[in-house]
């Protein structure tokens, strides 16, 4: 018989199947880990499809740059962003400031239009279809505080907000 014909010896069998399982373990912690470090994109520059001037909120919540699909241009409030030259950004919904670490400028890069102090979570809008859901929004337009609007404060409102499903 050919020694080219043999079966595998007894002492190669257990180490196929050592490697076969290291693989499938690896393979497995790396789907894993994928899955716990999900982009979703905030901070991203974006299109909100709205020609809105500089002290109009708007947003866009069909924008396909964002995995979220929120693209976000906050309100421009002299009194507090009066040199602020942040374009519009992907947002996404979340719960606390620990949800909403995003892209941020570049100091090195004039042309860099993305927010500079980091994001934050609360309410953007009090009408619409994001009327009072908690987005994360850049800290460039914010004042000292964010707080919830009362409009959007079930304490403050019987239970509820003032917001039409």
């Amino acid at each position: 018989m050919s020694s080219k014909l043999r079966v595998p010896s007894c002492r190669l069998r257990p180490a196929l199947v050592r490697a076969s399982l290291l693989g499938a373990l690896l393979l497995a912690l790396a789907a894993f880990g994928s899955m716990a470090c999900e982009d979703n994109g905030i901070g991203r520059s974006c299109d909100v499809l709205a020609d809105a001037g500089q002290t109009q909120a708007v947003y866009n919540n069909q924008a396909l740059e964002c995995p979220s699909r929120i693209c976000l241009k906050p309100l421009r409030a002299d009194s507090i962003t009066k040199d602020v030259d942040t374009g519009p950004y992907c947002s996404a919904v979340c719960s606390k400031d620990s949800d909403c670490d995003g892209q941020k400028r570049d100091s090195n890069d004039p042309a860099d239009k993305h927010c500079q102090k980091g994001y934050a979570c609360g309410v953007a809008f009090v009408v619409g279809p994001l009327c009072c859901k908690k987005l994360c929004l850049c800290k460039d337009f914010l004042g000292d505080s964010l707080q919830t609007p009362l409009t959007c404060d079930p304490a403050q409102n019987g239970g509820g907000t003032a917001c039409q499903e």
